[in-house]
């Protein structure tokens, strides 16, 4: 009889994002153990709640509607989602169960959200498994450049939304291409003389003609505007409005400005 690993395979490969985390940047160490620091750091030191606030939300929600938060995290934008009176059912996807069991109820509770309305789901990006055309409104928070195949996430949003409904790509922080092509000469560079050297190193930064892999421990890329652009819309998609918050990630920070773009299924 042939064993099957697959299933703990993939269980034991989720955790690894909250492990990295905690490996390669230590200072997360506190708020990964303590919700309540979890969520003072999200929505005090950082400008997501508040860059999340400027848009008007009932204009991309119907009444009675399904929401998908993919990449939920710890739970903040699904909490605040929660208390819309159009909302019935929200779907908490993320891959850490740490983030879904032990601190996504405590942060609604802290937001005065509606758990009630909360399903949470151990999963990953892509394949969702819901139903086509199930869901009216999908949200993903500065999550989706950790994939590692954007358009690939992006078609399966489309699949699992309705007709004439809504993805919503929150807290994103794309770069103009000038200043893109100054990172990705900056990162060639390095790895350029780094491979002359022959420096090992378990983790590095990688570089395509589309994105640059600036994070190797947490998988995060960094693409240039119309990158998220082209995608967006390869992927079948009206890209309705981008709104520059100009918020900062930190607050009081200057470094780039939180964008969200609001996307329209196509026919």
């Amino acid at each position: 009889m042939t064993k099957n690993w697959v299933a703990t395979q993939a269980l034991m490969n989720t955790a690894q994002w909250d492990d990295s985390l905690i490996t390669f940047y230590p200072e997360a160490k506190a708020w990964m153990s303590d919700p309540i620091l979890y969520l003072d750091r999200l929505t005090k030191d950082c400008n997501y709640l508040n860059a999340a606030e400027l848009l008007d939300w009932n204009s991309y929600l119907r009444q009675g509607s399904t929401v998908l938060d993919v990449g939920c995290g710890g739970g903040w934008l699904t909490a605040f989602l929660s208390k819309n009176p159009r909302i019935t059912k929200l779907i908490a996807i993320d891959s850490s169960l740490n983030y879904l069991e032990n601190f996504l109820p405590t942060v609604t509770q802290q937001m005065a959200g509606d758990i009630s309305k909360i399903e949470t789901v151990q999963g990953v990006f892509s394949p969702i498994l819901l139903e086509a055309e199930s869901v009216d409104l999908i949200v993903i928070s500065s999550a989706i450049h950790h994939a590692e195949s954007m358009g690939a996430v992006l078609a399966e949003f489309r699949r699992v939304l309705k007709p004439d409904s809504y993805l919503i790509i929150l807290n994103e922080t794309p770069v103009g291409n000038v200043q893109f092509m100054y990172q990705m000469t900056k990162a060639f560079i390095k790895i350029f003389f780094s491979t002359a050297a022959k420096r090992y190193s378990q983790f590095s930064q990688k570089i395509s003609a589309s994105g640059i892999l600036y994070d190797p421990y947490l998988g995060d890329v960094d693409y240039p505007k119309w990158y998220w652009q082209k995608t967006i819309t390869s992927s079948g998609f009206d890209i309705s409005h981008i709104q520059d918050t100009k918020l900062g990630t930190v607050v009081n920070s200057k470094g780039r400005f939180l964008h969200h773009f609001v996307c329209k299924k196509t026919a």
